[in-house]
């Protein structure tokens, strides 16, 4: 998932299927394969906890409109990008309960993972100090082992795991360990600064702002949000100063937001996202109630770009998933979408956990700004970490602290 991998993911989701589908019985020499005996009471449990039904809901949104597109390849190609919507959270039903150990186990070996891929990174920066900073000055990001944008977001979410888990006091195996995390987790909160992508540290940000509300709220730590939001806004002042790449960054986002302002940026990165949202918004108000079809939102963003541009710019499709959904299936795809976001996090107040809250409030402030589950990358990030929450709170009463 980490790197991308779209056949390690399509095995994965395979095996998950049939695990949750049919069993292997082995009793001496007699080995029987069949279905799974508590295949009726895991679909019973899947039906009465409508938070796995309603998650599903951008899969049915992406079918729905195969009605009034005309497209069949690429609503195809949407829906094989989706499907995981439809079939995992029964997967996840099947499997069996989630203690928070297991859960607490799979975040340190995310922030294992990470802090590897991180490593890595920085080393191939390094080597190429001076060509990779020419490449930021030019808007481009510092290469990563899968798309920029999606790896800074789990790199947010890796920074978050491990504030939790020294906070939960966790530990492996040896109580070290319980030093290790920390580290681990201020070398990525320094590292995402240094890769310089900037849905990733907004969405950091924002998540450290509302569970620092939250804690102050349940603690009655009131100075905790004013010593939290005084670290947020001096931290990247600090950071332009010392760190090249964001400093880099910074400057590129500045000049390059002004030259859109004066029309003549269509050429450059952060003026392609104004554009193709501009595009996506002009789609949308065309057809408010139920968009062009998410089958057809490609073609009709090339005949767009072709309209308004003579043919002069590269099609982009629209840098937001809210402005995709819109475009694509309208407000009342937009309205149903937003309802089967927020009703896992409302469904039984399961937002009481603040890392469950936290992670959504990375996902959502994503949408705004990047087409997040438009590929298997994004679709395996919010799946798993929405997923793994839903399975661990199924059977979890959350009381009203900050723990959980």
């Amino acid at each position: 998932m980490l790197f991308s991998a779209e056949f390690v993911l399509s095995i994965a989701m395979f095996l998950l299927v049939l695990m949750a589908l049919f069993q292997l019985q082995i009793e001496g020499q007699n080995i029987r394969f069949g279905m799974r005996a508590d295949l009726k009471a895991n679909f019973r449990r899947y039906w009465n906890n409508k938070a796995y039904i309603f998650i599903s809901i951008p899969f049915f949104l992406v079918l729905l409109s195969a009605f009034w597109s005309g497209d069949g390849d690429y609503t195809l190609e949407r829906l094989r990008i989706k499907l995981p919507f439809l079939i995992l959270p029964f997967a996840f039903v099947s499997m069996p309960r989630l203690k928070k150990p297991e859960v607490l186990t799979v975040l340190y070996f995310l922030l294992i993972i990470m802090t590897v891929a991180c490593i890595y990174v920085g080393m191939n920066y390094l080597a190429n100090f001076d060509a990779v900073n020419e490449m930021i000055g030019k808007g481009k990001p510092i290469p990563t082992p899968s798309n920029h944008i999606r790896f800074s977001l789990v790199l947010g979410f890796s920074i978050i795991s491990g504030m939790a888990l020294y906070y939960e006091g966790f530990y492996l195996q040896y109580r070290w360990e319980r030093w290790l995390i920390p580290i681990l987790t201020l070398f990525l909160f320094g590292f995402i600064h240094i890769l310089a992508v900037r849905s990733g540290l907004i969405v950091l940000y924002l998540a450290i702002f509302f569970t620092s509300i939250r804690y102050a709220y349940l603690t009655r730590r009131f100075a905790v949000v004013g010593a939290v939001l005084l670290a947020l806004v001096s931290l990247p002042v600090l950071t332009y100063q010392t760190i090249p790449s964001f400093r880099q960054k910074v400057n590129y986002a500045r000049w390059d937001f002004l030259q859109y302002t004066q029309g003549t940026g269509q050429y450059y990165s952060d003026s392609e996202r104004f554009l193709s949202m501009e595009v996506g918004l002009k789609i949308g108000n065309q057809h408010p109630l139920f968009g062009v079809g998410a089958g057809d939102l490609k073609k009709e963003v090339i005949q767009n770009y072709e309209t308004t541009f003579d043919g002069q710019q590269d099609p982009k499709m629209p840098h937001s998933q809210f402005l995709t959904i819109y475009a694509g299936t309208g407000l009342c795809g937009l309205l149903l979408f937003l309802f089967g976001f927020f009703f896992p996090l409302f469904y039984k107040r399961q937002y009481q956990s603040t890392l469950f809250l936290a992670f959504h409030v990375i996902i959502f402030f994503s949408f705004f700004m990047e087409n997040t589950i438009e590929n298997n990358f994004g679709v395996s990030f919010y799946l798993l970490g929405g997923l793994l929450g839903l399975r661990y709170l199924e059977e979890v009463v959350c009381p009203d602290s900050y723990r959980e």
